[in-house]
């Protein structure tokens, strides 16, 4: 009889661990100690799954059409495999393509938009377009209304013509401001990664200079380990070798500690040349430091005001971009505005004398003045605005501070991400063009010591992983359409990040029931918050995310998942509050699946189709 690697019957060496009542919570409370130490390559790791599962997942649905009734060559099998691979390689960066740049782009500009807004400056948007709008409409009515016509006739005559402008240029101008240092900035974020020449010093330069000393501060035992074995190593070699000891002026305490501090750094230098990943990585945060330090000196070059103009220019053009007034008074406009309410309303008393407003801006003007007007004596006055106005004091400016850091940091992400992606596929092929061989390594560890262990643990790691794999592949599904719906959506509708806001719509897809409340929020912020927004453009929001919850409830999910997922929404509820407390984020991702494995599968001992089945010899 031929020895079968693969072969559970077949004797095997004595295992490590004994039947004992220990027995399963030592090897479970290992495995998951070693998840947790892995942690920080948990999201590599979890792509890489998700590849892998999907890719092999095609090539048996393929294979299946092509010989039915027999399982496929490996000829067949490596063909399907990287002709799978390609396409999704492909795909990646066709999306990444398209929706890389402007992602980019919106997100720096929201960043610089909101450390450039106070909270007082939120707080008044957020009553302007809310309460004043309602209280507006209802005291005014439309521009045809004789009350919105004797309205406006008294507020001119009153002569406070352009308090309205007065309250939205420091929104027109930090927007505007933003929009121009983003685009710079990406500009020259390019035009680096782009370069051939000069591009290795200068950032041999920027790593050992900021990122060296950072990395040798977080790791300096190992490094300094390190490096005394390979002194001890070249020491005895020279001795071996009857020569001077090179080193022994390394030995000497005057500059001992430097000399070593700037050879260690060096050797931090060669490691980071011998990994791909993380030269990549460190090449875009040069690109993106490199860029600011730009920023900061063409801010006050000449050329800044020249290029500005042409950029606001080429903005004012667009009539989507809802800029009511042109370059020579918006520039006039910004020399008065830090000078004052007066001096501001003196540039536009003279911009009038010269050049008669249009309808269009006068009832601009007094639109937003008394929309501010009415929410503001909403604010002062009205009970139910007490409790806000207590919180909104105190907790205002730090949760606006604190959004701006989030931001940050998200943006970081994102930048970091096609690395990690390119990360993982690579992994994913690998792995996939010796599947084979990965499938027999694993089998093999039970005729090991490790027999208990593997007996243990590959069950449940398996039906967990297909169970994860395959609700994971029809979420992937069911996240893209939702955000190219949302996409469409916050196009037809005029709502500005819509690159953004479809990101995060994409990513909350994946957690169940919440996630659709949880992207609602930001899109009805953005709503009311930006230029010409309102409670309206809100209501068109949320009835968009209805629209868009009810296809994915009613179509997409029965099709694509099926009853694999279905728990009460109530029960999904309590676990992701649980497994957020405890988890985090991976908690809301993952913590539904994980429920039901641990519902189905160990409490129940029911079958899950094409995932468990149960062995009732046993029962």
């Amino acid at each position: 009889m031929s020895s079968d690697s693969s072969n559970l019957t077949a004797p095997s060496p004595p295992s490590i661990l004994q039947q004992n009542w220990w027995h399963k919570p030592l090897i479970w409370g290992v495995f998951l100690a070693l998840i947790y130490a892995l942690r920080e390559f948990f999201f590599i790791g979890f792509l890489t799954f998700l590849f892998c599962f999907i890719i092999r997942s095609l090539v048996a649905m393929i294979a299946r059409r092509f010989a039915p009734q027999r399982l496929p060559s490996r000829r067949l099998d490596l063909l399907l495999t990287l002709s799978i691979f390609l396409c999704l390689c492909l795909s990646l960066c066709g999306l990444g393509w398209f929706f890389l740049p402007p992602l980019i782009h919106e997100g720096k500009s929201l960043v610089v938009q909101m450390k450039d807004t106070t909270a007082a400056e939120v707080q008044n948007t957020l009553l302007a377009h809310t309460v004043g709008t309602w209280k507006f409409k209802h005291q005014f009515g439309a521009p045809a209304d004789p009350r919105y016509q004797k309205g406006m006739a008294q507020f001119l005559a009153a002569g406070r013509s352009g308090e309205g402008l007065y309250q939205e240029f420091p929104k027109l101008h930090s927007r505007l401001k933003a929009e121009f240092e983003a685009e710079y900035e990406q500009a020259q974020v390019l035009d680096l990664q782009s370069q051939e020449s000069g591009v290795g010093v200068s950032f041999q330069k920027w790593f050992m200079e900021f990122k060296a000393p950072d990395i040798f501060h977080s790791k300096r035992d190992y490094y300094v380990s390190r490096w005394q074995a390979s002194q001890t190593s070249e020491e005895a070699s020279q001795a071996t070798d009857d020569k001077p000891d090179a080193t022994s002026s390394l030995t000497q305490p005057t500059d001992f500690e430097s000399r070593r501090d700037e050879r260690i750094r060096q050797r931090i230098w060669a490691d980071v040349n011998a990994d791909p990943v993380l030269l990549a990585q460190l090449r875009s945060e040069w690109a993106q430091a490199i860029s600011i330090q730009r920023w900061t000196v063409f801010r006050e070059s000449d050329a800044y005001q020249t290029e500005f103009q042409q950029f606001y220019e080429t903005q004012f053009a667009d009539p989507s971009n809802n800029i009511p007034i042109d370059y020579t008074y918006f520039d006039a406009l910004a020399t008065a505005y830090p000078k004052g309410k007066q001096a501001f309303l003196q540039v536009v008393d003279q911009h009038q004398q010269t050049a008669k407003e249009s309808p269009e801006h006068q009832r601009f003007d007094f639109e937003s003045a008394t929309k501010l007007d009415l929410g503001q004596q909403w604010w002062a006055t009205s009970p139910m605005a007490d409790w806000v106005r207590e919180h909104a004091t105190e907790d205002g400016p730090r949760i606006l501070e604190a959004g701006v850091k989030r931001m940050d940091q998200a943006l970081g992400h994102v930048l970091r991400i096609p690395v990690q992606i390119g990360t993982a596929l690579l992994l994913a092929v690998f792995m996939l063009l010796e599947w084979e061989g990965v499938k027999t390594g694993v089998a093999n560890i039970r005729n090991t010591r490790l027999r208990s262990v593997f007996d243990e643990i590959a069950p449940g790691v398996t039906a967990l992983g297909k169970l994860i794999g395959k609700t994971f592949q029809g979420q992937v599904t069911i996240a893209v359409v939702n955000a190219f719906l949302t996409l469409i959506a916050l196009w037809i509708i005029g709502v500005e990040y819509k690159f953004i806001l479809g990101l995060v719509v994409f990513l909350l897809s994946f957690i169940p029931v919440v996630g659709v409340i949880l992207s609602g929020i930001p899109l009805c912020g953005v709503a009311i918050l930006q230029p010409g927004g309102s409670l309206l453009m809100a209501a068109q929001v949320i009835a968009a995310i209805a629209l868009i919850h009810l296809i994915e409830g009613m179509i997409l999910s029965p099709r694509i998942i099926g009853k694999i997922g279905h728990l009460h929404p109530v029960l999904v509820i309590a676990i992701l509050l649980i497994a957020e407390h405890f988890f985090g984020m991976w908690g809301l991702v993952l913590g539904v699946p994980v429920a039901i494995y641990l519902i189905r599968v160990v409490l129940l001992d029911s079958p899950i189709p094409g995932i468990y089945e149960p062995d009732r010899k046993r029962q």
